[in-house]
C-alpha cells in the first residue's frame, strides 16, 4: 500500500467507523425489537388463553342459570308476567328496545316510518328508542290515531290516542309479542307451550293507510 493509498485509508476510516457502528446499533435495535415482539406475542397467546377459558366459564355459566330458571322458574304464560320477565331482561339484553320492535314489526308488517310521512320528514323517528317506536306502531295497529290539517297546508300530521290494553284484542297481541321476544332472545324453555298450536294475533282492520303527506 503507498503512502496515498494508506493516507485516503486514514481520511475514511472515521466514516467507515462511524457507518459501523451505525449498523450495529440498528442490529441491536432490530434484536431488542424482536425480543420485544416475542414477549408481546406470548403475553398475546396467554390474554387469548385467559380468554377462552373464561369465555368457557361464561358459557357453563349461562348455561347453569339457564337450567336453574327451568328447574324453578314457574313456565310464563299470561302477558303479565311476559311483559315483567322482559323488563327484567331487557336493562341488559334490550335496553333502547330494538329487539321488542323489530319483533312487532315482524308480527304486525308496520313499518312506523312509512305510515306518518309528515313525521319521517321531520327526522321525528330519527333518534327514537325502539320503546318509543313500539307505541307509534301500537297506535296503529289498533287505529288509535287522529289525523289534523295543518293550517295553511295540505298536510296532515299523526296525534295519537291512547289504546284500550284491557280488550282481549290487545292482551293477544301483548302475549304473542313478548313470546316472539324471549323466545329470539333465547328463553323459549320458559315459555308455556301452546296447547292450541301457534298463538295468531285476533283480526284487526287493515292497519290505517299512509297519511300525512300532501292530499
Amino acid at each position: 500500500m503507498g503512502l496515498r493509498d494508506m493516507l485516503r485509508a486514514i481520511r475514511e476510516y472515521p466514516a467507515a467507523r462511524a457507518e459501523l457502528e451505525t449498523a450495529r446499533s440498528e442490529l441491536w435495535q432490530a434484536q431488542q425489537a424482536l425480543e420485544q415482539s416475542e414477549l408481546e406475542q406470548g403475553s398475546l397467546r396467554l390474554t387469548l388463553e385467559e380468554q377462552k377459558d373464561y369465555t368457557k366459564f361464561l358459557s357453563s355459566k349461562a348455561e347453569a342459570l339457564q337450567a336453574a330458571l327451568e328447574e324453578f322458574c314457574p313456565r310464563l304464560s299470561t302477558p303479565d308476567e311476559l311483559k315483567r320477565f322482559y323488563d327484567a331482561i331487557s336493562p341488559d339484553m334490550d335496553p333502547s328496545g330494538f329487539t321488542l320492535y323489530r319483533m312487532a314489526k315482524e308480527l304486525t308488517g308496520i313499518d312506523v316510518p312509512s305510515c306518518f310521512p309528515y313525521e319521517d320528514n321531520r327526522g321525528l323517528f330519527e333518534e327514537m328508542s325502539g320503546h318509543s317506536l313500539l307505541d307509534w306502531l301500537t297506535a296503529v295497529h289498533f287505529q288509535a290515531v287522529d289525523w289534523d290539517i295543518i293550517p295553511g297546508t295540505t298536510y296532515e300530521a299523526a296525534t295519537l290516542r291512547e289504546v284500550d290494553t284491557s280488550t282481549p284484542e290487545y292482551q293477544a297481541f301483548e302475549k304473542q309479542l313478548y313470546e316472539k321476544v324471549l323466545g329470539r332472545m333465547g328463553f323459549q324453555d320458559l315459555l308455556e307451550p301452546d296447547r292450541d298450536g301457534p298463538a295468531r294475533t285476533p283480526g284487526h282492520p287493515p292497519p290505517q293507510p299512509k297519511r300525512g303527506d300532501t292530499r
